[in-house]
Order: structure tokens, then sequence, then C-alpha cells
């Protein structure tokens, strides 16, 4: 069964975000370390849209839907902004001191490590950012 949120693009409807992800990892009896990586991903990913996808639109929808089947857990952000593929930046050079690396791709660098499975596409005029989680 997919359960879903909607959002609106502003920095305070994260609390409703954790309080869904709370419920969900309620229901699917997820582990507290392995929900609060997940929240971690989901945050990241969802606060880059609330701040990027719509530069100067407020009101705008974000969507996320949740799925846990047979040991996989599925969450598909949804939203109409700006086309942005976060899995084509550069990776970071982690082996760099904090202060000599370029501002900028730690966050979906840490999404694709906590995370079994992260995709992109752009359809119908829609980002759609797909992360799978396995749960074993």
């Amino acid at each position: 069964m997919i359960n879903t949120l909607h959002i609106k693009n502003e920095l305070e409807q994260l609390t409703r975000l954790y309080e869904f992800l709370d419920l969900q990892a309620s229901t699917y009896g997820l582990e507290k370390q392995l929900s609060m990586q997940i929240k971690l991903a989901l945050e990241e990913v969802v606060t880059n849209v609330i701040l990027y996808a719509y530069p100067d639109k407020k009101d705008q929808d974000i969507r996320i839907d949740m799925n846990y089947r047979d040991e996989l857990l599925t969450i598909v952000i949804t939203d109409n902004g700006t086309a942005f593929n976060p899995l084509e930046m550069k990776e970071p050079d982690i082996s760099l001191p904090p202060e000599e690396r370029p501002i900028g791709g730690l966050g979906i660098y840490l999404v694709k490590q906590l995370m079994t499975e992260v995709i992109y596409t752009r359809s119908s005029g829609k980002n759609i950012l797909t992360m799978t989680k396995d749960i074993h």
C-alpha cells in the first residue's frame, strides 16, 4: 500500500514530513537507526526541492509517496519545479579538508550512501526522484 503526503515548498512543512515518516516507520516496524538514516536522506532531498525547485514561486506542491513491500522501502519525491537531476552532480572529493571542498554535492552523496538505490527521471514536466532501501 502506498502512503502519500502532499506538502508545500516551505521549510516549515518539514515538520509534517517528519511526522509522516515517523508514522510510516512505526507502521512498517523500522528500527530507530534505520528510520533516522531514511529521515536524513529524505530531509536532504525535500529541503533541496523546497529551496531550489521553485525559485520564484511559493505555495507549490511536493508529493512524497512511500511504500514498503517485500523488505524494500520505496520513497518517491515528485515536484513540478525546475528540471534538475541531482545525480549528475560531480562526486565530492571527501579526501580534501572541508575548507578546500567546493560548495554543493555533499548532500546527494550522503543520500546515495544511505539508500540502496537512487534514480532520477523527468516526466510530464515533473522531477521524480525514487529512493529505495533494502530492509533485512
